[in-house]
């Protein structure tokens, strides 16, 4: 067998086994007379009319949308973080020299690149002239066509979508991305564009895409751990969402963060009735 598809399997074995484990990961029960141990000590928390007894609610129970996390962020964000995603863009456009040069370094078998007219008139050239011949239904492996792109899709995918996308909006995105920057941008310089990856990329893409939305929550919501390993953990969290991970590992923050809580805060003068109070703050 070709050693780059054995690779390649096993990273895909890797990856589809890692997201499984992660969705079957037992829940953490959610008691209300105490918090869970992803929510921090800012959970929104009221008391009944008779102040008897204080409830605490996580951000997870509202309709199960935003993830409470130890740091006091969440997942995803609850607005669109455009600063996020800008970054994450550039990264994409940093590795894309590292991806052609991998590409390049491949045999004309896996890859079907012409590499003595490359040589010969320019890529350039080459790229226009790809440009003006595109799109064709191309003859690559399977393996390129219905296994790496349908993931390359879901990893734009999730990009827009760990920056607080909707899910048609993170669609619109890995459209954009797999059209305009690979398909039509750094794969032109070496191919035509293909037909039907300018239609799996995207469409398949962002089915993978929203799987892996889901078991990144399910594993941030058990500390970043999967079947109790850290190291399954963020290998996970990198193969599904590598460069959102990377950000959050160099301790991206945003620009402006805000903070709401109601909680007691002490007995009342002569009295044994909580005194409640509201804290608002605000980090620049």
């Amino acid at each position: 067998m070709n050693p780059f598809k054995t690779v390649l399997y096993a990273f895909i074995l890797l990856l589809s086994q890692n997201a499984i484990f992660a969705q079957q990961v037992e829940e953490t029960p959610i008691n209300q007379s105490e918090l869970p141990k992803f929510i921090t000590a800012n959970s929104i928390a009221y008391s009944d009319i008779q102040i008897e007894k204080a409830y605490n609610y996580d951000m997870l129970t509202l309709g199960d949308t935003v993830l409470m996390l130890k740091n006091g962020t969440t997942y995803p964000p609850n607005h669109r973080d455009y600063k996020r995603l800008g970054i994450t863009t550039s990264m994409y456009a940093g590795t894309a020299v590292i991806a052609f040069g991998i590409l390049w370094a491949m045999p004309e078998s896996v890859s079907n690149w012409d590499k003595e007219e490359i040589k010969e008139k320019g890529v350039f050239w080459k790229w226009k002239e790809n440009v003006k011949a595109g799109p064709v239904w191309d003859d690559d492996d399977w393996v390129l066509n219905y296994i790496t792109h349908p993931y390359s899709g879901g990893v734009y995918y999730m990009t827009a979508r760990s920056s607080g996308f909707t899910v048609l909006e993170s669609f619109g995105y890995s459209a954009l991305m797999s059209t305009f920057f690979w398909e039509y941008g750094i794969e032109a310089f070496a191919e035509v564009p293909s037909t039907q990856d300018l239609i799996v990329t995207p469409v398949l893409g962002s089915v993978v895409g929203e799987g892996f939305f889901y078991a990144k929550k399910s594993i941030l919501r058990h500390d970043r751990r999967v079947l109790k390993s850290r190291f399954l953990g963020y290998t996970s969290l990198l193969l599904m969402d590598p460069f959102n991970t990377l950000l959050d590992s160099f301790g991206y923050k945003e620009n402006v963060k805000t903070q709401m809580n109601i909680a007691p805060i002490g007995l009342g003068p002569g009295s044994n009735k909580s005194v409640w109070g509201l804290n608002f703050n605000m980090q620049f």
